[in-house]
This record gives C-alpha cells, structure tokens and sequence, in this order.
C-alpha cells in the first residue's frame, strides 16, 4: 500500500486574493490565505519548536525562519551524515538541499502559526472537511485529534478568543498535516499515535527519515534511473545529475509513494506534470539562495547572517563539487 505525503503548495495554487481595500490593520497584517490553510489547536496545548507569527515584524519573522532552517540542517546531517564520512560529499550535500527544499515546498516553511483574527474555520476543526475523505480518514481523524478529556483540534464554537490563536498547516482536504505534509491516512501508527506533529523538530526527523528510505536505494542502484544521469564522460562513465536525483526522490518515494515513480518528474506526459513542475520551482529558490526565502502566499523571508552563510556553503558545494563547511559547521554546534 501507497504511503503518500502530498504538496500543500499546488494544492492551493490560485487561492491567494489580495483585498485591503477595507480591512483593518490587523486584517492587512495578516496572511488570510493561511486561514485556509490550517487546522486551529486547543489553547490549552502547549507548542513545541519554533512558530510562525506572520503578524510579526521582519526581525521576528528572521528569527523565526532561522531556527527553523537551523533545524532543518542539524536534522538532514543526521541523516546523510554517513555519506559525508564515506567521501561521497555530492551525496551529502543533495540529502541536504532536499531537507531545505521539501518543507519548503510542502508547508511553505509553517508547520505552527499563532495569530489574531476569527480564524477557526469551522469545516475543518468540526471534521465536516476530513468527514468528505471517507470513513477511515474520519475515524482516524477522530480518534487522534477529537479525544473527548482533551480535542487536538476542537469544535470551532469550544474557542472562542480570537488572540494567539495556534494553529497547524494542513493540505487541501485535511488528510496532510505539518510542513512536511504527512498523510495521517497512512502514518497513523507512529507519527500520530507518538503524537509526533506536537513537536517541530520531531516532525522534522520522521518527514526526513521517509526522505533516506527512498534516497538510499535510488542513489545505490542509480544505474537504474536513466532520468538521473547525465551525458557519458571520457571514462565512458554516465554522470549523476544531482538535482535531478533531488527530484526523483521527492518525485518517487516522497509523493507517489513509490520508488518505481522516482523518474516521473522527466515525464512530459504524466499526469502529475505540474506537481514536479512545483516542486522544480521550489528546489530552484533553495539553489538560488540569496540570503532569503520565499515561500508561496507568505513571500521573503531573510535569515540571519550565520544561517544564510550555512545554507549558502551547501548550495555551493553540491552545484560546484566542492567541500567547504565551517559556516554548516558552526550551525551544526
């Protein structure tokens, strides 16, 4: 059976409509596409790892965009580290662009949000939304999320301020949930059960963990994915064509579900085109890095100094060859 995590950004591709033409102030200040883009979380728990506030000035917003890249670092070197240590350096450094481009392109770098404003929408948090998916989608959904002596995700009516409201990212239907996406239809039995999306960086490790257990067999048997390399050298030797490989895992493992799908992205024809399309145009943003980001419908986000000169030292050693690290290895501390 198929163990999907879905992209949040196409999902909401034309949803974002700029209107301030009578809002107040804090109407202006805040991201109303995300309204739409969220489930609203029980006052009462308390959230872990970093939160987005997108009513928050550009010092906050830099704080909060660092630390979470931050993490995003530390946990992809865990990963991959191996590679690292074996000398295959190309290897490490794509698991790490992967790392920064997935949660970019799945949860627009949100997994929690506090804001102000009315914005508990009542057809997810009243699981009419997840109710649409199927049955075992909405049992799942109410047994993790809807536990009478203490509700994840309330009814809207049970929160009624409308200050500091915590919420989390989801996709389109309400199956996926967390900036890495996570179907809760098919990681039911560890990432929901172990209440792993209470926490960012725990999040983070499992979204992760899924991305090694497609990178791995793929870069083993390379030779195998044509998609993957690129014209022969003078050794009469293919090369591997690291950001197509970066591709093919988000591609196969990540969002088919397969390995067997990991070449979709060079299909012309696939029914899927725009979703590799997307995925594309996020991976690009991370390889271009300038010292900020933009995520889709939240715009750029700058990270602080230490930050953007780790992730500038990755993207340079994957597309240049090289191995320079004392700016990752200063976040790494």
């Amino acid at each position: 059976m198929k163990k999907k995590l879905f992209n949040l950004s196409l999902i909401f591709v034309g949803m974002l409509i700029v209107s301030i033409v009578t809002a107040t102030a804090d109407e202006v200040s805040r991201i109303k596409s995300l309204d739409r883009m969220t489930y609203t979380i029980n006052p009462q728990i308390k959230l872990v790892g970093p939160v987005f506030r997108d009513q928050s000035d550009k010092t906050e917003k830099t704080k909060y965009v660092s630390t979470l890249v931050n993490l995003i670092i530390k946990e992809s070197d865990k990963k991959a580290h191996k590679y690292l240590e074996a000398g295959d350096t190309k290897a490490y450094y794509a698991f790490l662009v992967l790392g920064l481009t997935v949660p970019l392109h799945e949860g627009l770098y949100v997994h929690f949000r506090n804001v102000d404003g009315d914005v508990c929408n009542i057809n997810a948090n009243n699981a009419e939304l997840i109710k649409k998916t199927g049955a075992t989608n909405y049992k799942i959904f109410n047994q993790y999320f809807k536990n009478p002596s203490r509700p994840y995700f309330p009814n809207c009516e049970e929160m009624p301020s409308k200050v500091n409201v915590n919420q989390i990212i989801r996709g389109g239907d309400g199956t996926d949930l967390s900036l890495m996406q996570i179907s809760i239809r098919w990681h039911f039995d560890d990432f929901l059960a172990n209440r792993k999306y209470e926490s960012v960086d725990e999040t983070l490790q499992y979204g992760l963990n899924h991305l090694l257990n497609g990178f791995d067999p793929v870069y083993r048997n390379i030779n195998d994915y044509p998609c993957l390399l690129d014209a022969t050298n003078i050794q009469n030797k293919k090369k591997i064509n690291y950001t197509h490989l970066i591709q093919g895992i988000w591609a196969g493992k990540y969002n088919s579900g397969s390995i067997s799908q990991t070449c979709r992205f060079s299909d012309s024809n696939s029914p899927y085109k725009n979703h590799d399309i997307g995925f594309e145009k996020n991976l690009k943003k991370i390889l271009n890095f300038k010292g900020s980001i933009s995520p889709d419908y939240i715009g750029e986000l700058s990270l602080d100094q230490a930050t953007s000169a780790a992730v500038s030292e990755i993207t340079s050693n994957l597309l240049n060859g090289t191995n320079r690290h004392s700016a990752i290895d200063e976040v790494l501390r």
